[in-house]
């Protein structure tokens, strides 16, 4: 499963068998859940990016957007993870600096998610969207500045 433009740029080309693409705003029920996938181009760094969030706001699969670099937290956790992805991020610059960063990252925050489940470092729960949101601030300040 993934999005249409990884589908048409990569996934086609390698797997085994033929990819599910699903379209923005497109839902997929699997069983006790319903997923939706969001187009988000280049945020944090491919044009094929997308997110997956389970509609009923317990997560979003969030990819990349907090990678947490030799954090040492639990899987789980509550604590503060935007600043240990801040650092990683700003030491490294691997974000694209889309100038559609902002309403990409609303569009995200706007699911509301209860879980965000990181690819690199502890998943945090809390209020997602207003951790997406200021993650989004962040951004903004770093292209200001």
């Amino acid at each position: 499963m993934c999005g249409k433009i990884a589908a048409m740029v990569n996934i086609d080309d390698i797997a085994d068998r033929g990819p599910r693409a699903l379209a923005d705003g497109e839902t997929l029920a699997t069983g006790r859940r319903t997923w939706q996938w969001l187009d988000a181009p280049q945020m944090p760094h491919g044009w094929d990016a997308g997110y997956l969030c389970d509609t009923s706001g317990d997560a979003l699969l969030c990819g990349d957007l907090f990678t947490q670099g030799g954090a040492d937290t639990p899987p789980l956790t509550e604590s503060d993870i935007l600043g240990p992805s801040e650092d990683f991020r700003k030491g490294m610059d691997y974000y694209s600096h889309t100038r559609n960063a902002p309403a990409l990252m609303e569009k995200l925050a706007a699911t509301e998610p209860r879980l965000l489940a990181c690819m690199h470092g502890s998943a945090w729960a809390g209020d997602g969207g207003a951790l997406l949101r200021a993650l989004g601030r962040e951004l903004e300040e770093s292209e200001a500045g």
